[in-house]
């Protein structure tokens, strides 16, 4: 009887944490978009598939580097935090990576993949901004019709070293409203 009980409230145990770890990891990512503090990113675009996830179009950023410090000798793939800032006209950078947690201000856990002379390059964990189904292969010929001749722009919210991309732009519209205003939306 008492090994029955037992199980029991093994099993109950059990069941609690799946279904808690995933939920877990859905909250986690909400409450960066609801809680976390916006950038503004430059972009440069790319559009892939995943199987799993399906369409998204996948960002490369222009600000991926950060200034070497003295104490800076990394490893390639070595997980640092990159310390965010803005410049005068309110897009985000790196200006600075550190190899332990900062205690104040904004980052993100990323990994360095090269450390140049003067430079240490950073590889962001938000490259991939999803879409549904039916709006990617539209979005994908704007995206990348745009490169170039306008300026496009990632939100990405941050928040306890994560990030999450918001919401893209191309020029000062959203990609759902520059392509209801294109010529194939």
């Amino acid at each position: 009887m008492k090994n029955r009980k037992w199980l029991l409230g093994l099993f109950i145990i059990v069941a609690l944490l799946q279904a808690a770890v995933p939920l877990f990891m859905a909250w986690r990512w909400e409450d960066v978009l609801q809680t976390g503090r916006q950038f503004y990113w430059q972009t440069a675009p790319v559009d892939p598939y995943d199987a799993f996830k399906g369409r998204y179009v996948e960002l490369r950023f222009k600000e991926t580097t950060a200034p070497r410090s003295n104490n800076a000798d990394l490893v390639a793939g070595q997980l640092v935090y990159a310390i965010i800032s803005e410049n005068a006209e309110g897009k985000a950078y790196i200006s600075g990576v550190s190899v332990t947690c900062p205690e104040t201000g904004y980052y993100v856990k990323a990994k360095a993949y090269a450390n140049g002379q003067n430079t240490i390059y950073v590889s962001l964990p938000f490259t991939r901004y999803y879409l549904p189904e039916d709006l990617a292969p539209a979005a994908e010929a704007a995206y990348r019709e745009s490169a170039g001749k306008q300026t496009s722009v990632a939100v990405v919210r941050i928040k306890d070293g994560y990030g999450v991309i918001e919401q893209l732009y191309i020029g000062d519209k959203t990609l759902l409203e520059f392509l209801q205003q294109s010529p194939q939306g």
